[in-house]
């Protein structure tokens, strides 16, 4: 090679240097992780090395992608932060997946369904929202229902509470449920609650003071354990105790019914 194919072959070298050096660093990848959603930045993660390789000089040796989502995650309000502790090896890409980013979620539909919003994990702390609509609402464990694993038509009456669907969602158990036997507990709109250890049929009870036609705002305090039932701005009623582990909202309509959820504050709460 000639000396001066070997100078411009240097200064290539150089030159894709520069750029590697002014793109692949961890504050342009957070400003470009700020527009991904998580399962974007998985893939990138995958896909490119530079990216989502182990860096031996980082902290932790976290990759440029896992760090970008470590330093998302910080963005939250210590508030959130709080309400999702980091699991021991659980990645900051899965963490920022499951901080919910959406502040409701609506369910329509023409027979019997079931939404479990099981991407928005409820780990510790308080979390309050207020359903209105015509269904049943409540918390579950954060189950996952693949369709691959039912024949045809078998889903088209799916609810978490029916005996058929138990031993399927027991299988999914984890360490994260810890040793509560609470999976599900819900309330239907003509005042009536029960809960389900997905084992054995417990009694429902009826709620005293229940308002029909009224939003309903129910409070799960995993501090506490507790379930409880807000109307109009007042508690009416704690559901059940011994609630721990993971949750997540879900709502089950019937016929041409709808049902929305819409997280907040509990009555007299402040978020810090």
């Amino acid at each position: 090679t000639s000396p001066m194919a070997r100078t411009r072959n240097a200064f290539k070298r150089q030159k894709v240097a520069t750029v590697e050096s002014a793109l692949f660093n961890p504050d342009v990848v957070f400003l470009l992780a700020a527009l991904l959603e998580a399962r974007d930045l998985c893939q990138v993660s995958l896909t490119c090395k530079t990216l989502g390789g182990k860096r031996a000089n980082a902290v932790d040796g976290l990759s440029l992608v896992e760090e970008a989502a470590r330093r998302l995650f910080e963005c939250a309000s210590a508030w959130e932060r709080s309400c999702l502790p980091k699991y021991p090896g659980e990645g900051w890409i899965e963490l920022t997946a499951r901080r919910n980013r959406s502040s409701g979620l609506s369910l329509a539909n023409v027979c019997r369904s079931s939404a479990l919003c099981s991407n928005h994990v409820m780990r510790v702390g308080k979390h309050f929202a207020v359903f209105t609509g015509r269904g049943s609402i409540s918390v579950i464990r954060p189950v996952q229902i693949k369709t691959s694993d039912f024949g045809e038509g078998e889903l088209n009456d799916f609810s978490p509470t029916i005996r058929n669907f138990w031993e399927y969602q027991l299988r999914q158990r984890t360490a994260r449920w810890t040793d509560s036997n609470v999976h599900c507990c819900d309330v239907s709109i003509h005042g009536d609650s029960f809960w389900d250890d997905w084992a054995s049929n417990h009694p429902s009870m009826t709620i005293d003071g229940f308002q029909r036609n009224t939003p309903i705002g129910l409070l799960l305090d995993l501090d506490e354990g507790t379930l409880s039932l807000y109307q109009n701005g007042q508690k009416v009623a704690t559901l059940k105790d011994g609630l721990s582990g993971e949750y997540c909202w879900y709502a089950t309509v019937w016929g041409a019914a709808s049902v929305s959820i819409k997280r907040g504050l509990a009555p007299g709460e402040q978020q810090g």
